[in-house]
């Protein structure tokens, strides 16, 4: 396995190929750095501070249920709307995940592609990968109940549950656990969604190939995966100080201004955050972009001891769309 092979290709597929940028964007692969869970633990408060506590937080329920009473049908058609565009960016996701791992394969294996090819590719493939990503949410529904039951113990006792404490203790004895967990069924879904989309594999035995691969590899894996983690660090610490040395001028002139009680503060913030926001997305676009190469450079090389990547090569690219037909002669 060229371990860092594979980091410096991707980069410069990521970088030749800018086309992988903008369906990288919205395919959900920008997490390199897999999954990572901070839980707080804080002392619960005594006296007459935990009964103050729990009537503020009884007050704020039933002003909150009040104003859902009275503007039920507000709430149901934002809700509505949330869930139409939940499942379009859903669908959206799963047919960009598609493009941009086929494109990124093609690319690896040094044949002419486009973002035509791409989407065809990411439309033949949409279904499967979103029967694949159904199947890995139901798959994280425990962690998401043991992060629930952890936030509502922890809650419980700031006002003043003595029996939330082991409970607890319990839940962060299991979100220990819960981590272990969530880095497996992360590599599952790097690995499977794949293996769907190169082996032309359904959902399920997607995930069944991604676990004989994950079981069988495993020590390439971790290095595969620790080394994602590694570059995401240190490509996190480099663009943190490169944005530092943008911005701190500009922070320093708002400084002034407001100082100065200018009314070309509010300007300028608008402004800072605007370029702030179209940096950070092009900065995404990329590493996104990069992410999703780099895993599938790692698969297409995790079950060989070392191969050319032309040599590796599962299927031929779509065929390109025959040209009109011109006039018949007369």
């Amino acid at each position: 396995m060229p371990y860092w092979e594979n980091v410096t290709r991707s980069f410069r597929i990521a970088w030749n190929y800018k086309y992988l940028w903008l369906i990288a964007l919205f395919s959900g692969e920008a997490g390199g750095a897999g999954s990572n869970y901070n839980f707080s633990q804080g002392a619960s408060p005594r006296g007459n501070n935990s009964s103050i506590s729990s009537q503020q937080v009884s007050d704020a329920a039933t002003s909150v249920s009040n104003w859902l009473s009275s503007h039920a049908g507000l709430v149901a058609f934002l809700v509505a709307v949330w869930l139409v565009i939940v499942v379009a960016f859903f669908i959206l996701g799963a047919i960009c995940e598609g493009a941009t791992v086929r494109a990124a394969a093609e690319h690896d294996a040094e044949r002419p592609f486009n973002l035509g090819w791409a989407w065809r590719s990411g439309l033949n493939t949409m279904w499967v990968v979103v029967r694949f990503r159904l199947i890995l949410f139901v798959l994280y529904l425990p962690i998401l109940v043991v992060v629930i039951g952890l936030s509502v113990s922890i809650f419980a006792a700031f006002t003043g549950n003595s029996v939330a404490g082991g409970f607890i203790g319990l839940f962060a004895i299991l979100s220990l656990f819960s981590i272990l967990y969530a880095i497996y069924l992360y590599l599952l879904d790097r690995l499977g969604s794949r293996a769907i989309i190169l082996e032309q594999l359904m959902a399920r035995a997607g995930l069944v190939r991604a676990h004989r691969l994950l079981i069988k590899r495993l020590g390439r894996t971790l290095l595969v995966w620790l080394l994602s983690i590694a570059v995401a660090f240190v490509v996190g610490l480099l663009l943190g100080c490169f944005l530092a040395l943008v911005f701190v001028p500009v922070v320093i002139l708002g400084v002034v201004l407001y100082t100065a009680s200018s009314g070309a503060v509010l300007a300028l913030a608008i402004v800072a955050g605007l370029i702030l926001f179209a940096i950070s997305l092009v900065i995404q676009s990329f590493f996104g972009a990069q992410s999703a190469t780099y895993w599938t450079l790692a698969f297409r090389r995790l079950d060989l001891d070392y191969a050319p990547a032309p040599g590796y090569q599962f299927q031929p690219p779509p065929v390109p769309p025959a040209p009109p037909a011109g006039p018949a002669p007369s």
